[in-house]
């Protein structure tokens, strides 16, 4: 379903490094794969299903190692001259990844980074629950809630709605996201979240493959838990655990 995240993609200066920390934390393999002569992309995979990429940072990008989410639109091109009439950068693209899809990175207004994507293929049909290893939900963590919900509503095919009392974005009848305003500081940033089996042993995991806790543990009545992590770079996500 258009509005969907289908991807999520790790901007790394290490991916071997990266390799061996969600190796070991995830339980995921993390595959080497040649794209044309000079660049190396890392696919990731949680059993047998790709979930999710590793990109390695181009010499002089600066910008902090994080997770990126992909957002299935119709029309990238469309997408992404609305996001610049609503004061959104374009860092990348529109720009065609051969035989895979179409796509442009962007930073909104309060400086958050998302991708907008096409897929060649009909891709992931979506729906069911994710399994231990896998995403499972967004969030954006932002200065501003209200402009964030406007700046998204106006350029992806997403409206704004509410679930238990929090801000969510919704594709369809389904929230894809929640927002929640970032504390003082901290910059706007999207964060992702993946499902464990038992938070402890994963943040366990974390710090002794050198991730630091940044929240030992958060509830959210009648769904689950949360941490928030780094890896050892500084590429923040969450471990989620969800009610029995």
């Amino acid at each position: 379903m258009s509005g969907r995240f289908v991807w999520r993609e790790l901007s790394t200066r290490d991916p071997e490094a990266a390799t061996r920390f969600y190796g070991e934390v995830f339980g995921w393999k993390i595959t080497a794969t040649p794209m044309g002569d000079s660049y190396t992309y890392y696919l990731v995979h949680n059993g047998e299903k790709q979930i999710a990429g590793f990109a390695p940072k181009m010499p002089g990008d600066t910008s902090p190692e994080a997770w990126i989410g992909y957002v299935d639109v119709a029309d990238v091109d469309a997408t992404t001259e609305t996001a610049k009439t609503h004061g959104a950068k374009v860092l990348a693209g529109p720009m065609d990844i051969p035989n895979v899809g179409r796509f442009s990175l962007l930073v909104d207004p309060q400086g958050g980074v998302i991708t907008a994507f096409h897929s060649k293929s009909d891709g992931d049909p979506g729906g069911g629950t994710p399994a231990v290893g896998e995403f499972c939900w967004e969030q954006l963590n932002t200065a501003d809630l209200a402009a964030s919900t406007a700046f998204y509503a106006s350029v992806f095919p997403w409206t704004g709605g509410e679930f238990q009392g929090m801000p969510v974005l919704k594709a369809g009848e389904n929230a894809v996201a929640s927002l929640m305003a970032a504390p003082p500081g901290v910059p706007t940033h999207w964060i992702s979240h993946v499902v464990v089996d038992e938070l402890a042993g994963a943040r366990a995991r974390v710090t002794r493959n050198g991730g630091k806790v940044m929240m030992d543990e958060i509830a959210v009545p009648g769904i689950g838990s949360f941490a928030v992590v780094t890896d050892p770079h500084g590429a923040a996500i969450c471990l989620f655990q969800g009610s029995n």
